[in-house]
């Protein structure tokens, strides 16, 4: 191996070694974390479990929850809290939450998926562009030594002519695997979208049904009571926004009364 290594030029050899390692190590690594997808029960108990964190108002023992148990659901789920967040202090509807938070959990569920990946795809496009640097090399040097001896000894073209095909199969054998792997990848990250996305609706279905509606009506009781009192166009806000968000009056008046008190 290490003979081969030399004849085929160590300026040229070493990059293409160490970019194979890389590629296998990426490509093992994205192997080993698409078979440990969450499915099945595993995926409804974790669902469950931060449901019933939602539920109670513990939104953070839910985040604490996401961040001890790493894997592509709690990672979605993690970020579309976060999201949610802004969203509330932004005041925005509950129509306008839900479309922002399934953008939300697609785009980091994508992100986790594809994570190395890139990698993965440069290494297997880069590999044969420097298997065939090797060759130009080589040639080169055919060219030179033909130059300075002639062409009667073949032995003086061989060297280089075999430091350009040792490069260029090096190079290609580096590159297969790669875009085989790449091309894997990218068919299981969309199969395993398609798998997680009705637990990212349900999740964002949980968040808006037992959180968003009374933490949207708060923040808009904070900013009508910043003056300590209600004027009438502030009435009929609230009054809209207690019928677009399905808040009862009894509901409505506990939350004022919260307001109130913390900010009297």
């Amino acid at each position: 191996m290490i003979d081969y290594i030399v004849k085929g030029g160590l300026y040229i050899m070493i990059p293409l070694v160490l970019l194979s390692v890389i590629s296998l190590g990426f490509i093992l690594e994205r192997l080993w974390r698409y078979f440990r997808i969450p499915r099945g029960k595993y995926a409804d108990k974790i669902l469950e479990d931060i449901e019933q964190r939602i539920r109670t108002g513990d939104v953070e023992t839910a985040i604490i929850y996401c961040q001890k148990y790493k894997n592509v659901l709690t990672y979605a789920f993690l970020h579309i809290m976060e999201r949610f967040e802004f969203l509330v202090r932004e005041k925005r509807s509950i129509g306008e939450m839900r479309e922002e938070l399934l953008i939300t959990g697609e785009e980091y569920t994508r992100t986790y998926l594809e994570e190395f990946v890139p990698v993965i795809f440069t290494i297997s496009t880069v590999s044969p562009l420097l298997g065939l640097l090797g060759t130009i090399l080589g040639m080169i040097k055919s060219f030179a030594a033909i130059s300075e001896k002639g062409v009667g000894d073949p032995t003086v073209v061989s060297k280089g002519i075999s430091e350009a095909l040792i490069t260029t199969a090096t190079g290609l054998i580096v590159a297969i695997p790669s875009v085989l792997a790449y091309n894997f990848f990218r068919r299981r990250i969309e199969k395993i979208c398609r798998l997680l996305e009705p637990y990212e609706n349900l999740f964002i279905n949980a968040l808006l049904r037992d959180l968003a509606r009374f933490r949207t009506y708060r923040e808009m009781l904070k900013t009508a009571y910043r003056d300590g009192v209600l004027n009438e166009d502030e009435k009929e806000f609230l009054a809209q926004k207690r019928i677009e968000l399905n808040i009862s009056d009894e509901e409505a008046a506990e939350l004022e009364h919260e307001v109130r008190i913390k900010n009297p």
